[in-house]
């Protein structure tokens, strides 16, 4: 899989500088009104005790962004997929480790979401606080073309490790192989467990994002308004499920995804008329910082060789065999492109 190496560091340093000149709006407003303080009378025509609550805290600071928004997960990392607790016979077609080529990661998907923001009073509309409210997100795991979607992760069993210390099943164990004849290879011992590849899915989970940016507007009053902003996410992921045919053939094994904190860059643009009521925006988000990890537990396949389960019946094994569990990890490199009109009260 391509690995794209984002450079945050650019990025944070960057804002750093927007962020700090937008505190220059602020120093000018303070300014202003200490000049105003010093004339008598000069504030009695913007007294506020008489303002509603509309006027003192929604009017020229609440703003909100409905509209569509694209989650773009192509640059996700993952590491392969780690087996443990694997023990016979499960031992004869697999063992504890990596599987080389196991990878997987999340599908893309388009949602409806609702940004909210609210201008910092004293600062001119140069900053404010943005999130983003909506329902949680169905987040779909996909296996990546390779060893995970489209081959058997134990293609094969090595009978020739059979060793019972019981010399009469041994035996009889003997006899099994030789009736089997050319199904196993004579030299290695290997013969076709049946089970099949994943496949494509793998699971879902739900995930409620829970983010806020600080973001800066050097151009609150124009008609094209650009800004800048950087905060943290938290994705809180539950009611994990593995929706996998081959996972659940024989039980369904637990599943769970670990929720994880991240950071996020942001940039977009405001257009339309600087004062209140409707315009457009376009907005990207970077989340960054952010793995999760996904664990299996009493994983359970069926082998799909009677001559494979009928030798293992011999040990008292049916042809459903306990695997172990297994963990994935992945490194959230995720893009958020949304689009929409926004109302600024």
């Amino acid at each position: 899989m391509p690995v794209v190496q984002y450079r945050p560091t650019a990025w944070a340093i960057a804002l750093c500088f927007v962020l700090a000149a937008g505190t220059l709006p602020c120093r000018a407003a303070r300014a202003n009104d200490e000049e105003a303080a010093a004339v008598p009378g000069a504030r009695d025509d913007v007294d506020t005790s008489h303002r509603g609550f509309y006027d003192r805290f929604v009017k020229d600071k609440l703003y909100i962004k409905p509209g569509v928004s694209y989650l773009d997960f192509s640059q996700l990392e993952s590491s392969e997929l780690d087996l443990s607790g694997v023990e016979f016979p499960a031992s004869l077609a697999v063992g504890n480790g990596r599987i080389a080529g196991a990878t997987a990661t999340i599908a893309n998907q388009s949602i409806a979401t609702i940004g909210v923001g609210y201008n910092i009073p004293g600062t001119g509309r140069h900053l404010s606080f943005e999130t983003i409210i909506g329902k949680p997100i169905d987040i779909d795991f996909i296996a990546q073309p390779g060893t995970l979607r489209d081959q058997s992760l134990a293609p094969t069993a090595d009978l020739g490790n059979l060793v019972t210390g019981d010399s009469v099943l041994e035996q009889a164990l003997g006899q099994t192989l030789s009736d089997l004849g050319s199904a196993v290879n004579s030299a290695t011992g290997l013969l076709d467990t049946g089970i099949p590849p994943l496949g494509r899915e793998l699971g879902t989970v739900k995930s409620l994002p829970i983010m806020m940016t600080l973001t800066y507007h050097p151009l609150p009053d124009a008609f094209v308004r650009p800004y800048l902003g950087g905060g943290g996410i938290y994705l809180y992921n539950y009611d994990a499920e593995i929706s996998n045919d081959v996972l659940t053939e024989v039980s369904d094994p637990g599943f769970d995804v670990s929720s994880t904190p991240g950071y996020i860059l942001q940039a977009g643009v405001d257009i339309g008329s600087p004062q209140g009521g409707f315009f457009g925006f376009a907005d990207a988000r970077y989340i960054g910082g952010a793995t999760v990890k996904g664990s299996l537990s009493d994983v359970n396949v069926r082998l799909n060789n009677q001559a494979l389960a009928n030798t293992l019946g011999l040990l008292g094994y049916g042809e459903d065999i306990a695997v172990g569990d297994a963990d994935i990890e992945l490194e959230i490199n995720a893009m958020i492109y949304s689009v929409g009109v926004g109302y600024r009260f």
